[in-house]
């Protein structure tokens, strides 16, 4: 029973061995070049909101879409529009993946409400995406 399993684990072991460079190192190289910080005006990534202001607003606005979830649940929301609309996410994506308000209910909440979650969420968290406002 022992020798089933040990030579195959000798065999692993000695491949590995066998394999993995125990020759020289080559001679140290110039050291590699590094590059110019590119400096630029546009962020690269959508600015990082703390999100209190979107709960806030969703709690008064929408107190039904705040019912039973945390603060965190809330700005989720957030984040979840101002990614899809960073990433150029149409709008109908964008409607349908906010009307599952982040669980497994694909239709949690009714188009109309998902379009004034992401509109507030432009208004509030991501306003650099005020042009695709029109959208919802």
């Amino acid at each position: 029973m022992r020798a089933r399993w040990l030579m195959p684990a000798v065999l692993a072991v000695l491949t590995v061995l066998t394999t993995s460079g125990c020759g020289e190192d080559p001679p140290p190289g110039p050291p590699p070049a590094t590059a110019a910080p590119v400096l630029s005006d546009s962020p690269s990534a959508p600015p990082v909101t703390d999100g209190r202001e979107f709960v806030t607003t969703v709690r008064e606005a929408l107190p039904d879409v705040a019912a039973n979830r945390t603060d965190d649940e809330i700005a989720a929301l957030a984040t979840g529009i101002c990614t899809g609309l960073a990433g150029g996410d149409p709008a109908d994506d964008l409607v349908a993946t906010t009307r599952s308000l982040n669980t497994a209910d694909a239709e949690a909440t009714d188009h109309a409400t998902a379009r004034e979650l992401i509109k507030l969420a432009i208004d509030v968290a991501c306003p650099e995406h005020a042009a695709r406002a029109t959208e919802f």
